[in-house]
Parts: C-alpha cells; structure tokens; sequence
C-alpha cells in the first residue's frame, strides 16, 4: 500500500466519522448561579441555571435552558466541535493527497522526459 493509499484511507475514515455525527450545535452550555443577601445578611445561592451561547455574524446569541435540555445541548455543541477537529484534519490529509499527487505527476513527467532523451 502507497502512501496516496494510506492517505486516501485515512480520509475516507475520516468523513465516515462526520457522516456519523447526525446532531450538533454551535456554542457552548454555562451554568450560572446567583447569590442574594438576605435582610439578616445571610446568602442564598440560587442555581443552576443553563445559559445556552452562540455567536453568530459578529452577534451574541443566548437563551436559558432547562436541566433536563442541558446535557443534551452539551452533547451537541461537543458534537459541532468534534465536526470541526474531524474537518480540519481532513482538509489536511486532502492537502496531503495533493502533493502526493503533484510528486506522483512530476516523478512521471520525468521518466517520460528521460525515455525522449534517450531516444
């Protein structure tokens, strides 16, 4: 196996991976808590609440979820996340296939061209 052929195997490994991730969200889940002083001077926490944030063209974006939503929301803002590592890291192993490619097409150019001067 040549190293196109591993790199090929190593993309199409890849995109199985982020055809398996079928939720996802962008931002990030934050739990808040409050505390009140009371007239004896005494503090109440109060809490957690689940803030929900996004940025989206330039502009924050946040909403208050429940408990019972927030695990789920973390699993999918991980999810976005892991999408993105599992893109980054196949644009790069297609740059490598690239250049692969490229010396591959010059290293036959150059044999061809030597078979013509040999003639």
């Amino acid at each position: 196996m040549d190293h196109s052929d591993t790199l090929e195997r190593k993309r199409q490994e890849i995109l199985e991976e982020m055809g398996a991730i079928t939720r996802m969200r962008r931002g990030t889940v934050n739990e808040q808590y409050f505390e009140v002083r009371q007239k004896d001077g005494s503090i109440v926490r109060h809490g957690p609440y689940f803030l929900y944030s996004r940025t989206e063209k330039g502009k924050s974006f946040s909403k208050r979820i429940g408990a019972e939503e927030a695990d789920r929301y973390r699993e999918e803002t991980e999810q976005c996340r892991r999408f993105k590592e599992l893109s980054t890291r196949c644009v790069i192993v297609c740059e490598e296939l690239a250049e692969a490619d490229k010396a591959r097409l010059e290293k036959k150019r150059s044999k061809q061209k030597r078979r013509r001067e040999e003639r």
